[in-house]
């Protein structure tokens, strides 16, 4: 067998899976097949497979330059990941190409095809890395829900959704962050973006504890939280993996943590042991909570579709089915509805969720706001650098597309202050 066809049939698999079975990088028998895979191919394999999802509606454009007929879903995903490898990645060619042939030869496809069309596309990859996308080349579910974004959103959008994300990390406190080892770009007094992100779990201040990774956008509206004090009763209904949770345990302050995942409930409490935190986790869908414990925070980071993180969940536009939006707008909307029956009076509820999109965010914030009229909307006042980031607050809401900011990667992020009144 050609050295390195093992490792590419196993992307090519791990792609088709996601692609035609909706499953996802981090469904747990896709983890299972990666973590078979040899040390040294683990990261090839994330490289690839990542690039490939990411650039996979470039690779389609470059595709439909020279090839007219339809092709098999499984001879589009070969060139898929053969196409990021040659023209976005700068692989060899010819090791890329050959290994393409053996993987079309073992699924009884048609190699010469394959064979023909990467000879092709090599002669032009200088001028085909220049490929652009369009919002029409978008998925159409997408187009159609985020309609309602200006021609500038869209172009930003457009700039940034493919892109490799950029790692942000917090800190316990302003003490800690001094103390770091590395170069860092500070964004407050406790975080900021990794200059070197190469093996930063083997930083010795990671191991210590002294920090956790958190993007920019999730970490902005709990950093912004004013009406925050000791006396204070949080519970983080959807916790897992920990990161807004961890904010509020470096304060001190009492909060409970769910998760209805067991899995995910397993990776919160390896951060949790890491990061020195003790306090109670539960396992339990929030929805079924008893009404009797009330609490005077309550964080609903929501499931969504996501669409915010779509840099670190590429495979939400490479399956070939949307979100199930029926679904989760009946999950929100009843997750809300909870946690105002859970929260004590003058208490919050701090609903985010990793979408820009309106039918998820601003719209089931006024639903249920004109639902409850004991709740109000509060103000969302910047701590810190409201010269940057006020461009993220829109009418007392934190919302921003993937972005960029000081020129890293920021993720698409929704939070609204939600507070009880009577």
């Amino acid at each position: 067998m050609i050295k390195g066809v093992k490792i590419r049939f196993e992307i090519h698999n791990i792609l088709f899976s996601i692609y035609k079975l909706n499953k996802t990088l981090n469904y747990s028998s896709i983890i299972k097949q990666i973590n078979k895979q040899k040390k040294e191919d683990i990261a090839f394999l994330y490289n690839v497979t990542l690039n490939s999802m990411r650039l996979h509606l470039h690779c389609l454009k470059i595709i439909n330059k020279f090839i007219k007929k339809k092709l098999r879903d499984q001879e589009k995903i070969i060139l898929i990941s053969a196409i990021t490898q040659i023209v976005f990645l700068n692989f060899k060619e010819y090791a890329v190409i050959n290994c393409s042939v053996e993987i079309t030869k073992k699924l009884n496809l048609y190699p010469g095809l394959i064979n023909a069309t990467l000879k092709k596309i090599t002669k032009d990859k200088n001028d085909l890395k220049k490929i652009k996308i369009n919002f029409c080349d978008l998925p159409l579910w997408f187009q159609k829900k985020a309609s309602f974004l200006s021609d500038y959103e869209k172009k930003q959008f457009l700039e940034n959704f493919h892109m490799e994300p950029n790692i942000h990390i917090v800190f316990k406190d302003e003490e800690r962050l001094k103390k770091f080892e590395a170069k860092l770009f500070k964004t407050s007094l406790i975080s900021g973006f990794l200059l070197d992100e190469k093996n930063f779990q083997n930083r010795n201040s990671f191991i210590k504890g002294d920090w956790w990774v958190q993007d920019f956008s999730s970490f902005l509206p709990l950093y912004n939280f004013k009406e925050i004090n000791k006396s204070m009763v949080f519970l983080d209904a959807c916790a897992a993996p920990g990161g807004k949770s961890f904010q509020i345990l470096s304060k001190k302050f009492n909060i409970i943590l769910n998760d209805k995942n067991k899995n995910r409930i397993k990776t919160l409490k390896t951060n949790l042991e890491r990061l020195k935190f003790t306090t109670k986790i539960f396992n339990k869908d929030f929805i079924q909570f008893e009404n009797k414990r009330k609490f005077d925070v309550i964080i609903i980071d929501a499931p969504c579709s996501a669409v915010g993180t779509i840099r670190r969940n590429p495979e939400i536009f490479f399956k070939n089915k949307g979100p199930d939006f029926d679904k989760l707008l009946s999950l929100q909307e009843n997750m809300l509805e909870k946690a105002s029956l859970l929260l004590n009076t003058d208490g919050y509820i701090i609903y985010m969720t990793c979408s820009f999109l309106k039918i998820e965010t601003v719209n089931q914030v006024e639903k249920f706001l004109k639902l409850n009229k004991n709740f109000m909307l509060s103000n969302f006042e910047l701590k810190e650098n409201k010269k940057n980031y006020s461009k993220f607050i829109k009418n007392n809401f934190m919302i921003t597309i993937p972005n960029i900011l000081f020129d890293y990667k920021v993720d698409g992020y929704f939070a609204a202050f939600l507070k009880k009144i009577k």
